[in-house]
């Protein structure tokens, strides 16, 4: 129960001050679109690499990728043809797929793991995103492609690598990425660190990441509301936000038998909403708008309930 009260309380009262916010339009769409653009750009990058500079490659475990996206694709994979039994157009099945599968690991992933773990969960989470946004959202992109041109093949190959360097140039990605490459390079150069003076900037931005996204994500679901297809929103946020932990917890714990801590992290991920990237890229190709809008909207509210049963079972305490 304390973990409730010290984790899940400050988190989603955070989001509620942002739809309170984007409610009463003292925070606008304009203005929701220069603070994602500063909390993308400058304060998630600066948490990120700060993060991922402290850590080794050897420290890293890839058996909890294998775990995350097996069971992803594997669901992602599951959802298109049942997308179909319920009628679906092939684009709207993408979007249905990635909504019960794609985690919003960033906006509230990142401050829930770090109000419970502080920075040791962010490494095993901060790996799961890296691969996430690449895989996840350039695979249903790709389908998007294929559903826009009628299943024609010209240029799908030139449209896949042109969605996978898209993803590999958001920030997200590549302050990642740095912050490994720095770590690696400090620990073969010997007196090489971040100067104290970049450091405490570096600090300064990430200390404001994770309200910020909070703030972000609250005042996101204020302004999208809630629209059509809210049925099989619902049927996708069942999926994200129950059968997905279970398969991933069932997986890391009976398969790979993951480290305990990257085990928790892997699964309370799994159980995080559906990101606002479902929403952003069913915008982008005009497709499913509707049951991306809801598909965020519904599994965000739901997440208050899974979240905290999940904490429960997992055992976790707060720090």
């Amino acid at each position: 129960m304390n973990a409730i009260l010290d984790i899940i309380v400050p988190v989603f009262g955070t989001v509620a001050v942002g739809w309170a916010l984007g409610r009463s339009r003292l925070l606008t769409t304009d203005g929701l679109r220069g603070l994602t653009n500063v909390a993308f750009y400058a304060l998630f990058p600066a948490l990120l690499f700060r993060s991922m500079a402290k850590v080794r490659l050897q420290a890293l475990e890839l058996d909890i990728l294998v775990v995350f996206f097996g069971t992803g694709l594997l669901l992602f994979l599951l959802l298109i043809p049942l997308g179909r039994l319920l009628g679906m157009r092939f684009g709207d099945r993408a979007v249905f797929a990635l909504s019960g599968t794609f985690a919003n690991g960033v906006g509230i992933g990142i401050p829930f793991i770090t109000y419970a773990f502080g920075e040791a969960g962010l490494v095993p989470l901060l790996m799961i995103i890296s691969v996430n946004s690449l895989v996840m959202l350039t695979l249903t992109s790709f389908l998007l492609e294929i559903g826009a041109q009628g299943g024609v093949r010209g240029r799908l190959l030139a449209k896949l690598g042109g969605a996978a360097l898209m993803m590999l140039k958001h920030p997200v990605i590549p302050s990642i990425f740095a912050g490994l490459a720095w770590a690696e390079l400090t620990s073969l150069v010997p007196g090489l660190a971040t100067p104290a003076v970049i450091d405490r900037v570096l600090q300064a931005l990430a200390l404001a990441a994770p309200p910020c996204g909070l703030i972000m994500a609250g005042a996101s679901l204020a302004h999208v509301g809630i629209k059509e297809h809210w049925q099989t929103a619902a049927v996708a946020t069942v999926v994200k936000l129950v059968v997905m932990p279970l398969l991933v917890w069932g997986v890391g714990r009976y398969l790979f038998t993951l480290d305990p801590l990257w085990l928790t992290v892997a699964t309370l991920n799994a159980a995080m909403p559906a990101g606002a990237n479902v929403y952003l890229i069913a915008q982008l190709y005009r497709t499913g708008v509707g049951l991306a809008t809801n598909a965020v909207v519904i599994s965000t509210g739901g997440s208050v309930l899974t979240l905290s049963l999940t904490l429960l079972l997992l055992g976790v305490q707060a720090r």
